[in-house]
């Protein structure tokens, strides 16, 4: 029902939509974040929150200290966009060959609109609130980066929330789970190594192009055969490069693809397993194979209290229709880096419906009706859960 939060998100609301759409017509990428981050810091400084800037790279801390004894609440939201040119068609598309196709500038907005409303209710508040801007999702070395810059040592929350927008849940539903939300994303590049040689006179040579044809097929085998039928895995080959000239054998061939998980331990199985096929095809071939992990995060699991806790917050949401469970999905996101250390929650909210383009489309577009929504659960949620 509305109240005095309501009211109050909604005289905010015409000025952070404002803001996020100067934040999508003005994207940057991954660690790159310097004009985001300096209108994140700006706005949390003019709030009264206490500020530090250049954390793990791009990233920004605002801190509200009540200077009253109690829990701390992290909220941490992404800012980074990815390497795609809009084709929207908005009126304030970005122009600069990124775009953010995620949602990230409306995660900064929802951040930012709850820190500024909170700061004015700060006298409500016992313990201390933490916002984590965090870069670099879309590579999942942001979070890793600000940890390893003890932005969890230095306030060590006692719970961590943060949210998603999702384009394919309608505006008005909340999906919070008990589990698993997101998969683990792994990126790999396996240097398959053979011999060179001239293309008429392959028995000279050691083909690494047949190689890794092999090497390609065996590793299809991954899940369909060593991964049990009701735990989910993904290992996707997105590149293949290798190759000078159409009558010369290459000396050696790069792949690189993706692996996905629900679980650390399917997790751990599928690396093991593209490993050690791919060694094992390469030399039966007389070739090497050389595997790397590039870069990875854990899936996201939610703490079951918390979750629990935020599903109710939401109920009480001003514009929520529906709160449930939602299907687990296999994308990735280094949330899990925070949650993995905090007890927390991630959770999914609506931002249009299902024909709307999907995200890391050029054509993404979210509703901005699910903005409002967002501050208030992060808003009720600091609230109860400091609540004096």
């Amino acid at each position: 029902m509305p109240d005095a939060v309501t009211e109050q998100v909604g005289k905010a609301l015409p000025g952070l939509i404002e803001l996020r759409r100067d934040l999508h017509e003005n994207p940057e990428l991954g660690f790159y974040e310097t004009r985001t981050a300096g209108i994140i810091a700006e706005r949390l400084n003019a709030a009264g929150l206490n500020v530090k800037a250049e954390v793990g790279g791009t990233g920004v801390v605002g801190v509200l200290d009540t200077g009253r004894a109690g829990p701390t609440l992290m909220i941490r939201a992404d800012i980074d966009a990815l390497p795609v040119a809009e084709l929207s068609g908005l009126p304030f598309a970005s122009t600069n060959g990124a775009m953010h196709a995620c949602g990230h500038d409306g995660h900064i907005t929802m951040a930012l609109g709850a820190a500024e409303l909170l700061a004015r209710r700060a006298d409500e508040l016992s313990g201390k609130l933490v916002f984590v801007f965090q870069p670099a999702e879309e590579f999942v070395e942001g979070a890793k980066a600000m940890i390893a810059d003890n932005v969890m040592a230095d306030h060590v929350p006692d719970r961590v929330i943060g949210l998603h927008l999702w384009n394919q849940y309608e505006t008005g539903f909340v999906g919070v789970n008990e589990g698993t939300v997101f998969a683990s994303a792994d990126q790999f590049e396996l240097l398959v190594t053979g011999k060179g040689g001239h293309g008429a006179l392959p028995h000279t040579a050691i083909d690494p192009v047949a190689i890794s044809a092999q090497v390609i097929s065996a590793l299809q085998m991954v899940v369909s055969r060593e991964i049990a039928p009701n735990s989910m895995g993904v290992v996707t080959f997105g590149q293949v490069i290798g190759g000078t000239a159409p009558n010369v054998i290459a000396d050696f061939v790069t792949i690189r693809g993706t692996i996905r998980a629900f679980t650390a331990d399917i997790r751990g199985q599928i690396i093991a397993a593209v490993e050690r096929i791919a060694k094992g095809v390469a030399a039966s071939m007389r070739g090497s194979a050389d595997f790397r992990l590039l870069n990875g995060a854990p899936p996201v699991v939610n703490d079951p209290e918390v979750a629990s806790w935020v599903a109710g917050i939401a109920r009480n949401a001003n514009g929520v229709v529906n709160v449930g469970a939602h299907e687990e999905v296999p994308v990735g996101d280094d949330m899990a880096e925070f949650i993995n250390r905090a007890p927390g929650c991630y959770f999914l909210l609506g931002a249009g419906d299902p024909e709307r383009p999907p995200h890391h489309n050029a054509r993404f577009v979210f509703d901005e009706e699910c903005l409002p929504l967002g501050v208030e659960i992060f808003a009720r949620a600091a609230l109860d859960y400091l609540g004096s």
